[in-house]
């Protein structure tokens, strides 16, 4: 992850250049990450899983020995740096979608599983080849969705967003694991019922796709309307293609609105101001978590509070910002009398008033 920020202008740099978001607190990794982050992630990785299971049923196992393990752990292995998480929040983050997912990681990867494979398959080039085509989807569908990806690292650290899929796809799963099942059960055409569930999911994501340029339609006509306009962006929900969330950028704020594709925008969720550069929030992001967590966020939100004994500074990213429960991926970062830092910390559901 981009290391950014020295002063206060690197908010809008790191807009620009990196933003990136999520996760969760700060020396509470170990339990924390095993169950809130495995719940959201874990859940994700269920997609890549059965992808790699698809993918592993549409060849004869005689081709490779051990195919389907091979294609499962392909699948998942780009997420090997969960490991970071042991260190800490910030680490983890820091690291998140890193070099792992990237043109240089993934082709590493595949060659390091075939060797430790080859042991059991005793076929190198066949069984790099199958984790080389099925590692390459799990970067794809990282892509897919509004985390985004960071393909080009270490050379660049600029992050791509797909906006396609949430997080956790239901119907995606569905989709593969109802092709699994039935390649399973089936005692004729079972690679071609594979192949039937992996074409159907590519179908379902291209729907997906040609929504989310209809949502993006949408808020840009309505965006274009707003005073001070910058930019925008949509974010799907988890089970309503047609109904999206958008972010509008503009000189001063932030604001959240709900899109549908075929009725525009249906209205204002939430707004919040972007927050003034000031030597208080340069000082702030000097700490680790503030640094990292502007290197993560797409849409960063600053807010200062005088305290008895200094300041406390937040570091909000919009756009996971839930105006209901009035939490967000945040972090905090109190400072004495002096602007020397006391504490920070990074937080998946910090509460925001």
């Amino acid at each position: 992850m981009e290391q950014v920020l020295a002063s206060v202008t690197t908010s809008r740099t790191a807009q620009k250049a990196g933003r990136k978001f999520r996760n969760c607190d700060h020396k509470e990794w170990a339990q924390y990450t095993i169950s809130a982050h495995a719940v959201q992630c874990a859940m994700f990785n269920s997609t890549h899983t059965f992808v790699g299971l698809a993918l592993a049923r549409t060849s004869p196992h005689r081709w490779v020995p051990y195919l389907t393990v091979t294609a499962i752990i392909a699948a998942n292995l780009p997420d090997i740096e969960i490991l970071t998480g042991l260190a800490g929040t910030p680490t983890y983050i820091q690291y998140h979608r890193g070099i792992t997912h990237t043109f240089i990681g993934i082709p590493v990867l595949s060659l390091a599983l075939a060797l430790a494979m080859y042991i059991f398959s005793g076929n190198f080039w066949r069984t790099f080849l199958v984790s080389l085509l099925v590692m390459a989807t799990h970067p794809a569908l990282d892509y897919a969705n509004t985390y985004g990806l960071r393909p080009f690292l270490p050379f660049s650290g600029k992050w791509y967003y797909g906006d396609t899929l949430f997080i956790i796809d239901p119907i995606l799963d569905l989709i593969l694991l109802a092709g699994i099942i039935a390649s399973y059960r089936a005692k004729k055409n079972r690679s071609l019922l594979a192949w039937a569930s992996i074409l159907v999911a590519l179908a379902y994501i291209g729907a997906r796709v040609e929504l989310r340029n209809e949502a993006r339609a949408q808020i840009s006509a309505f965006a274009a309307t707003i005073p001070n306009f910058e930019s925008s962006a949509v974010q799907p929900s988890m089970l309503n293609p047609w109904s999206w969330d958008g972010v509008i950028e503009t000189r001063n704020e932030f604001i959240k609105v709900r899109v549908h594709t075929r009725r525009g925008v249906e209205g204002e969720l939430a707004r919040m101001p972007k927050g003034n550069p000031s030597e208080i929030i340069g000082h702030a992001v000097s700490a680790r978590s503030a640094a990292v967590f502007m290197g993560f966020a797409r849409f960063p939100v600053t807010r200062v509070e005088e305290t008895e004994s200094g300041y406390r500074v937040m570091f909000i990213d919009f756009r996971f910002y839930n105006e209901r429960a009035r939490t967000a991926f945040a972090a905090e970062v109190l400072l004495d009398q002096s602007l020397d830092v006391v504490k920070d910390t990074l937080s998946f559901n910090k509460t925001v008033n």
